[in-house]
């Protein structure tokens, strides 16, 4: 089965849509870049890019949010009128790709390490607290306000039936946590996180296992940030690349 972009996105709201684009607006997460944007279907001209520009930026004025944000096309560049008005207009621009890793591929890394006081168990009831305290302590790393702001937003998504999220628990502490999505076909990792003073120790490895241990014969697939040196333990673990695509952020000061 082929994998795309496309199967790792949910719970977004569909504001309007055309052929060229659509827009997605979270109306309880307004102040979150991941959650409200325009996803453009095929490359624009660079009249259609300024005309969307233009669009979004009074669409997101209603709203008091500070930003904008364009998604290109899967696998496609960026022409280069458009790439100098890019860079003429403060916008920041992030090359994300997207991992596959088919049922039965995946090699452990520093599996070994892995403190044996440490266990991975889906969130329930019992360890739900620890898992949102070390979500919390995670937004904080952006800063307080983002933090707070997050909180309703990361209970809710406990209400999308697809969302499993796992938890690393070191006595009653949460140290480390994936966010789930199960589809029929795959499963999607997101927020991947291990607390800063867990780092290095074979947590996110046990993390990856257990849920390649739960994948039930479905591809598992994450999306790493092309700078980030992550994306070279996902190749070390195996981990197939799919395409890529361009993300155009700008923020108002």
């Amino acid at each position: 089965m082929t994998f795309s972009f496309k199967d790792i996105e949910h719970s977004k709201s569909i504001v309007k849509e055309t052929s060229l684009y659509t827009h997605h607006l979270n109306e309880d997460a307004l102040f979150m870049h991941v959650e409200n944007y325009v996803v453009f279907h095929r490359v624009p001209t660079f009249a259609e890019f300024v005309e969307t520009e233009a669009y979004l930026k009074s669409e997101h004025q209603k709203y008091g949010q500070d930003f904008i944000k364009f998604i290109w096309p899967e696998d496609c560049e960026i022409p280069q009128p458009i790439i100098s008005y890019l860079g003429s207009n403060d916008f920041s621009l992030d090359v994300l790709e997207l991992y596959a890793a088919p049922p039965g591929t995946f090699v452990p890394t520093r599996i070994d390490e892995t403190p044996s006081d440490v266990r991975v168990e889906w969130v329930n009831a019992d360890n739900r607290s620890a898992y949102l305290d070390l979500s919390a302590r995670a937004d904080k790393e952006v800063g307080e306000e983002f933090a707070k702001q997050k909180q309703p937003y990361t209970q809710a998504k406990f209400d999308n039936p697809a969302f499993r999220p796992i938890v690393a628990m070191c006595s009653d502490e949460a140290v480390g946590s994936i966010d789930l999505y199960l589809k029929e076909d795959s499963i999607e990792i997101d927020n991947f996180h291990v607390a800063a003073d867990s780092r290095g120790k074979g947590i996110g490895t046990a993390l990856q296992q257990f849920v390649m241990e739960h994948a039930d014969g479905k591809t598992v697939l994450l999306v790493a940030d092309a700078s980030d040196t992550a994306r070279e333990m996902y190749n070390r673990q195996n981990y197939t690349y799919i395409s890529f695509r361009y993300e155009l952020l700008k923020v108002f000061k």
